[in-house]
């Protein structure tokens, strides 16, 4: 399989909530750098990750827009969309109670691939964007 179909099948394993699966595309070494300095590492870090927004964002799915790479990185552009039903833990520890509010995150996500594992997963999105669509800031200030 090659990595964009990695990538792919990861996604997928992603939107239907199959935990076990989605950790296989993982070695144990993997890290996650996430928004906000913060850096997961092995399938510890993955279980974080995964919990994180599965649990915060129940009915979550990641809408793909472009899907690229070679030489064992692959990018992905896309949408997370979900509604804010659980927990959300912050880069700083603190957590954000559950709003009942919808988002639609714009994303990228650097995606390192070696040897049909993914060892690396680089996220980026518009936190401020978020905490607006979550109703925790005002947009008119």
């Amino acid at each position: 399989m090659d990595d964009l179909q990695l990538v792919r099948n990861e996604l997928a394993a992603w939107n239907e909530k199959n935990r076990d699966t989605w950790l296989e595309f993982y070695s144990d070494k993997s890290t996650f750098d996430v928004p906000g300095g913060v850096r997961l590492e092995g399938l510890d870090g993955a279980r974080m990750f995964w919990g994180g927004y599965q649990d915060a964002f129940p009915d979550n799915r990641v809408v793909e827009r472009r899907l690229f790479g070679q030489d064992g990185q692959v990018l992905v552009e896309g949408v997370f969309e979900g509604t804010h039903a659980g927990p959300l833990p912050t880069p700083d520890g603190q957590i954000i109670e559950p709003t009942g509010r919808p988002v639609r995150i714009p994303f990228s996500l650097i995606y390192l691939v070696e040897t049909g594992v993914i060892t690396g997963h680089i996220l980026y999105f518009d936190q401020m964007e978020m905490l607006t669509q979550l109703g925790l800031l005002d947009t008119a200030s």
